[in-house]
């Protein structure tokens, strides 16, 4: 094989990554070349590690199980597929929680390899990456509203400028405010409210005219809404879906996982509350994120 002939087969070589969140374990298995992807697999699996987690707290020994055996999983199902490296990285849960070290060791034993804890910056800068390789809009304004945290990014020319991690979660604020199944409607404006609060205090480096959302909980509601492009009226119609039926049979309905539908009616107030606090018409969805940010920085 000429030396030539080498290198595009290790370049085009599958690359897998797997992304432990608050909320969801994901995978991507992915040939990169010229910094854009094509995938091969990917999956989600609802684990809630970060369920009932506070700062310090302990992730309990069925949550550890169950990353544990997800991650197991993906990892067998990346080499199936060929994938000559994986990339393992933990995000809030491993920031927050005091048995962070057994949940490392735990997901080391899963997948084979040591797991990367992420810091709020390096999710951003990869969850930055990752959004780049999907053609977003320059320069780039982008919130990854995960389980624990939200990211906010800003770059311009494929270069991340500047980012920041709040304390907005999904699954806290879900734990905070909302009760019942379906959820009462009368818990949405006390949740915006309290992600405006944080929002308004962080003074965004560039004027914002257009933003794009990432992530789980992004692209459960643009499901729900019936489109990306998420706008008042968009979000308005997640919201009523959100509270005429109950998660179960909304999940039967729409396909969504019902753990995931539980937690939407505060994504919903997350993104309506960015959407308020950056004074944009709407917020863009993609799926692009993380997962893209640790395939294209392992292949670079």
């Amino acid at each position: 094989m000429s030396t030539d002939a080498a290198e595009s087969s290790v370049t085009t070589a599958p690359i897998a990554a797997i992304d432990v969140g608050s909320n969801t374990t994901r995978l991507l298995v992915a040939r990169a070349k010229g910094g854009r992807l094509s995938p091969l697999a990917t999956g989600t699996a609802m684990t809630a590690l970060a369920a009932g987690l506070h700062e310090g707290g302990v992730i309990t020994a069925d949550k550890l199980d169950l990353v544990e055996a997800t991650v197991r999983q993906m990892a067998e199902e990346a080499r199936a597929l060929g994938a000559r490296e994986i990339l393992l990285a933990c995000t809030a849960p491993g920031r927050m929680a005091s048995n962070a070290d057994e949940l490392a060791r735990r997901l080391e034993a899963a997948a084979g390899v040591a797991p990367r804890l992420l810091t709020g910056a390096e999710e951003a800068g990869l969850s930055f990456l990752g959004l780049q390789s999907a053609g977003m809009p320059d320069p780039l304004v982008a919130v990854d509203p995960g389980g624990g945290s939200m990211e906010v990014m800003v770059g311009r020319e494929g270069r991340l400028d500047w980012a920041t991690s709040l304390p907005i979660g999904v699954r806290s604020l879900t734990e905070r405010f909302v009760s019942g199944d379906p959820p009462s409607i009368d818990a949405l404006e006390p949740m915006i409210t309290r992600v405006r609060r944080l929002v308004d205090a962080v003074p965004l480096p560039v004027k914002v005219t257009e933003a794009v959302a990432t992530g789980g909980s992004a692209s459960a509601l643009a499901e729900l809404a019936g489109g990306p492009r998420l706008d008042r009226d968009a979000l308005i119609r997640a919201v009523d879906r959100l509270v005429a039926l109950p998660a179960e049979d909304l999940a039967d309905e729409t396909g969504l996982d019902a753990a995931r539908i539980r937690l939407s009616l505060a994504g919903a107030a997350v993104l309506e509350g960015v959407r308020r606090s950056f004074g944009v018409d709407a917020l863009i969805v993609t799926t692009a994120g993380l997962r893209e940010g640790l395939v294209l920085e392992a292949a670079a």
